[in-house]
């Protein structure tokens, strides 16, 4: 075993840093639209998605959000049962769906934007506008860089 002071503590390493905030900033949002909009935040995040990739099919938003097939299901149906989302079959393709926000649903993800927006703006606080410029550059370039890994060579 090592010594106490070279033991690994997941709570400096980076990516779990990262998963932290990511997952308290969810919790944190969730909490306010949650039950205002019978959705958690699977729905939402496929909401988000759809947003700005509509009109898509479930398969794809599965794919760019990196959900399973039941995780897919789960959030349309829900979505879909509070008329958030319309699906329509592609013409070209009679065997795909096609999804898009209702009007309905383009008001809740709004609604929601705006929440997220506020969260973002408290959570970065009085952080200089130049230094939130190179947080998120920073964070495009370990993306980048996580696509890459994952798309080369095994590493171990």
């Amino acid at each position: 075993m090592p010594e106490q002071g070279k033991l690994f503590d997941i709570r400096n390493w980076v990516p779990y840093q990262m998963w932290r905030l990511s997952q308290e900033a969810g919790y944190i949002l969730e909490e306010e639209y949650s039950v205002k909009y019978n959705i958690r935040g699977e729905s939402w995040r496929f909401m988000a998605m759809l947003a700005s990739s509509a009109p898509v099919s479930a398969k794809k938003l599965g794919e760019l959000l990196d959900m399973d097939q039941v995780q897919v299901t789960r959030a349309l149906n829900k979505l879909l049962d509070n008329g958030y989302v319309t699906r329509r079959t592609d013409p070209k393709d009679r065997r795909k769906v096609i999804l898009a926000l209702s009007a309905e649903g383009a008001e809740v993800y709004e609604a929601i934007v705006g929440m997220a927006m506020e969260l973002e703006r408290k959570f970065l606080g009085e952080i200089p506008p130049e230094e939130q410029n190179f947080f998120r550059e920073t964070l495009t370039g370990l993306l980048d860089n996580m696509d890459n890994i994952r798309g080369g060579p095994k590493l171990f």
